[in-house]
Order: structure tokens, then C-alpha cells, then sequence
């Protein structure tokens, strides 16, 4: 038998910290670019293949900020190769024939769904409506977690300049808040 040392491969290392801490935070911040779970999620594994195609020295102590700036970027690759196609509406999804056999289950489920999608859809539309960095720097705060310092590393700006586009954010959605409901 053998007594030959085992040779640990450090991306391999690397890959399973990233997959352990980041694949669910990367994928919400994919879907609320995307919009949709399964491209969000491939966004994510082709993240991961990039990452474990990289030297671990070189990003093991900006991981996270590099992590959510391959994955921005994969998204925007995806949406623009998307941008020819067309995707079916909620409307012609929700009218696919459903597998469920309890009609009272299924009405239950659909009113919590649409109650909750009217928020969401609420939600999402008033981030929509902020200026372009100010939404890419509220889904890198609030739907990935990021800090001032990794979201200065991943859009390649200042800390001061997040914190700065943050208040400038939470403004502009109290404004369009007290709109709403006044």
C-alpha cells in the first residue's frame, strides 16, 4: 500500500470556501438582475468556473468583491445576448397547466404569490426607477451584502463615493415613497 501525501489543489480550497459562503448570496444578486432563477444560476456556476481558473493568491483577499464583479458581469453578458430573444410574460407562464391536484391548495398558494409578487414588484420597480449606479449600488448593499470597501472594489470607486450614492439613494426613495403614499 501506498503512503503517498495527498497534493491539495488550492483553488479546489478556494472554490469550496466561495461555494460554501457566497453561492446563495450571489445567486439573489443575480436574480434581481436577471429577474429569473435558472439564468441566475448559471450566471453563478459560470462564476465559479472563473474563479476556479484563477490563481488563489492573487483574489483570495478581495474575494468577495471579485466574486460579485465576475458575476455583475456575466448577468449583463447574459442580458445582452438575451436582449434578441423574447421571454414569455408572468401572465403566459402562470396560465401553463398546473401539476397540482388540490384546486383549494392551489388557490391558497396563488393568492400568497400574488401578494407577495405585488410587493416585490413594488419594491423593484422604485430601485428600478433610481439612476443606474445608485441601483447597482443598493443590490451590491442590500441583496449581496457587500461592504462600502468591496463595492468601491468591484465598481472600481472610492468609498466615500458609495457611501455618497447610498444616501443619495435612501433620498430619492423616501421621496418617491412619500409620493406614493401621499
Amino acid at each position: 500500500m501506498s503512503s503517498s501525501p495527498r497534493v491539495i489543489d488550492p483553488s479546489a480550497v478556494l472554490l469550496r470556501r466561495a461555494l460554501s459562503d457566497f453561492e446563495v448570496p450571489l445567486t439573489r444578486y443575480a436574480v434581481s438582475i436577471l429577474g429569473d432563477i435558472e439564468r441566475s444560476r448559471d450566471a453563478v456556476q459560470d462564476t465559479f468556473i472563473k474563479l476556479y481558473e484563477q490563481e488563489p493568491k492573487a483574489i483570495e483577499d478581495k474575494l468577495k468583491a471579485w466574486l460579485f464583479t465576475v458575476c455583475r458581469n456575466r448577468c449583463y453578458d447574459i442580458l445582452k445576448k438575451e436582449k434578441r430573444m423574447m421571454r414569455l410574460e408572468d401572465d403566459e407562464i402562470q396560465a401553463l397547466p398546473s401539476l397540482t391536484d388540490d384546486p383549494a391548495q392551489l388557490m391558497a398558494r396563488e393568492e400568497d404569490r400574488t401578494k407577495l409578487n405585488s410587493y416585490l414588484r413594488k419594491l423593484l420597480s422604485l430601485i428600478e426607477e433610481l439612476p443606474a449606479r445608485q441601483r447597482e449600488v443598493m443590490r451590491l448593499k442590500f441583496q449581496a451584502d457587500l461592504s462600502y470597501k468591496e463595492i468601491g472594489e468591484a465598481l472600481e470607486i472610492t468609498i466615500s463615493n458609495v457611501g455618497f450614492i447610498v444616501h443619495s439613494a435612501f433620498k430619492k426613495l423616501r421621496e418617491v415613497m412619500n409620493q406614493v403614499e401621499g
